[in-house]
């Protein structure tokens, strides 16, 4: 990492390769809140804008990509090889990452068509998951019979 930052114009600081290192091993789809949460359980002297820095240039480099879904909370996704869209439930916020190759060849013609030359791919797609359409369904079942009590 340090040398592919060195690559890249940057340096690689103690409170860099901690931020790094805490993304990449947390996982998908990072807040910028979350990423503070775990850098300051390491390391208390980091600070909101130095996290929030970090990230964007974990993105700039390449590395991670913003995933804003509309809910007013930037996510960071590592970067893959092999494209991928997200679902997001809308009741438990949960993101769901679904494949994209069947759908790239698609686009990709649809680009050609318009004379349009993509630069990446992004899709999100808002709905409900099944846990929570479940969850709802249950709620209106209760909720009929209780008015069919008092009817």
């Amino acid at each position: 990492m340090r040398e592919f930052l060195r690559t890249k114009g940057f340096k690689m600081t103690p409170q860099r390769e901690l931020i790094f290192k805490s993304f990449f091993a947390m996982g998908k789809h990072v807040s910028v809140d979350e990423l503070y949460d775990k850098v300051r359980q390491q390391d208390s002297s980091i600070g909101y804008s130095t996290v929030w820095r970090n990230l964007k240039l974990i993105c700039k480099v390449g590395l991670a990509e913003e995933v804003n879904l509309g809910d007013g909370v930037t996510r960071y996704d590592r970067a893959t090889e092999t494209p991928h869209g997200h679902f997001y439930c809308i009741d438990c916020r949960k993101l769901t990452e679904f494949g994209m190759d069947n759908i790239v060849g698609q686009l990709a013609i649809i680009s050609r068509e318009n004379d349009f030359v993509p630069s990446g791919f992004k899709i999100e797609i808002q709905g409900r998951c099944r846990a929570c359409r479940d969850k709802r369904a249950g709620e209106k079942t209760t909720a009929e019979s209780a008015e069919a009590q008092r009817a």
